[in-house]
């Protein structure tokens, strides 16, 4: 990045056109124009230093609607490297990424304590290491998907009940450790963020994205943007009442979708109705098996099998997700809503019944079009979200603004002031 640093960004133009085609990927010179404000003579100036640079290369040329060839531009691939990591089950998933989302190198780090400060040590002791095995070196950013409510502007997990934390702040932490600035966001956005760019999503510009694991959390996007609220907590699906009298909430509340649609619920269902005398040889082959050993992922695999007590299990919890999938059409008018995480990525009978709730319940003029997918990014999805999210939110990115406002931190890093 040096031959970099010796070139000038005045007024943000080299930053706003790699983050159009960050966005949007190959572009014309003059739709370039159009979605940055810059003029023709500012952006072939930019351009030509990019080429030079290795940051832009020209690809093939198109046909205009007038019929002559416009010559598209795109970033090339290597040339800038950023990290994310994203911590679920007590394993932390590291990937490398460029520009385009490409995986250069990932690394699965388990961690056998759920304790903040080990958490952040098991990550950061590693860190080092698995930037020496890259051969493009990358910006000193990293970008972390973690369980839980998130203030995205301060880098401070509110609470994330399943590890028992509570105002911790893992940026600092982060940061203190490796020197690297740190982007914190709850890790079902920062996979709704990989679809919505380069997966399920990304041919759509008004997309939801809905994880549902052991808990339940939504990423919603507006043309390619995530959608974050006042503290980045846009989209706590799993929190909203979906029966007033249901189940306790570890968050207070009662009948929460997360108590209704997840594999922990399902699994409670499926042994309080084993107990009380429903049967699935399936399930529950003899008397002496232990139900604790019943998962989620046999319901599920039982539901997509025919067996009548995973079936009627699986259809309860899909149809309360098929509900709430039903107000968000409603609400928000989406293109497209993707699934991710093991339940439905790995159950047809779940996704194929939360889909005719959603139908049956919203309005028919909304969900007439709607597209519902399956997410496909796994484990590594998480990671490359969170590092799109601190690029997002390092760059100070608008395309519809002359001039972008951009972080001295990070443009120092890439094309400086």
């Amino acid at each position: 990045m040096d031959s970099i640093n010796n070139v000038g960004d005045q007024k943000g133009t080299k930053v706003s056109i790699i983050q159009a085609l960050r966005m949007y990927g190959a572009l014309s010179r003059i739709e370039l124009t159009k979605m940055t404000g810059l003029s023709r003579a500012t952006i072939s100036v930019a351009i030509a230093e990019l080429i030079q640079l290795n940051l832009v290369k020209e690809t093939e040329s198109r046909y205009t609607t007038g019929g002559r060839p416009a010559t598209l531009l795109e970033l090339c691939p290597n040339s800038i490297v950023v990290l994310g990591a994203d911590y679920s089950n007590q394993i932390w998933t590291l990937g490398a990424f460029d520009l385009h989302g490409n995986l250069i190198n990932k690394l699965t780090i388990p961690s056998n304590d759920s304790s903040p400060q080990v958490v952040v040590k098991t990550l950061t002791k590693h860190l080092n290491n698995f930037v020496d095995t890259l051969e493009t070196k990358p910006i000193q950013l990293i970008g972390l998907g973690m369980p839980g409510l998130i203030d995205i502007n301060r880098g401070v997990i509110n609470s994330a009940s399943d590890l028992g934390w509570c105002e911790v702040d893992i940026s600092t932490m982060i940061q203190q450790e490796t020197g690297w600035q740190t982007a914190v966001i709850n890790r079902h956005r920062a996979r709704g963020l990989s679809e919505c760019r380069f997966g399920s999503g990304k041919d759509f510009s008004q997309v939801i994205y809905i994880g549902i694991g052991t808990g339940i959390a939504a990423g919603l996007l507006n043309d390619s943007q995530l959608v974050t609220g006042a503290i980045g907590g846009a989209g706590e699906l799993g929190h909203i009442t979906i029966d007033p009298d249901g189940p306790l909430c570890p968050c207070g509340n009662q009948g929460c979708l997360q108590q209704l649609s997840t594999g922990p619920a399902m699994e409670q269902e499926v042994r309080m109705l084993l107990r009380n005398g429903a049967q699935s040889s399936f399930l529950y082959p003899d008397v002496n098996y232990d139900l604790q050993l019943i998962k989620a992922d046999k319901i599920c695999s039982g539901a997509d099998a025919g067996d009548e007590l995973c079936m009627k299990v699986v259809h309860k919890a899909a149809s309360y997700l098929g509900i709430a999938m039903a107000n968000l059409v409603n609400i928000l008018n989406p293109e497209a809503i993707i699934l991710g995480g093991p339940i439905p990525t790995g159950n047809e009978y779940y996704l194929k019944i939360a889909t005719h709730v959603m139908n049956q319940r919203a309005m028919s003029p909304l969900t007439a079009n709607v597209v519902v997918k399956k997410s496909v990014y796994n484990e590594i999805g998480g990671a490359l979200g969170a590092a799109i999210f601190a690029l997002d939110k390092h760059m100070a990115y608008s395309l519809f603004k002359k001039e972008l406002p951009i972080e001295e931190s990070l443009s120092n890093d890439i094309i400086p002031t």
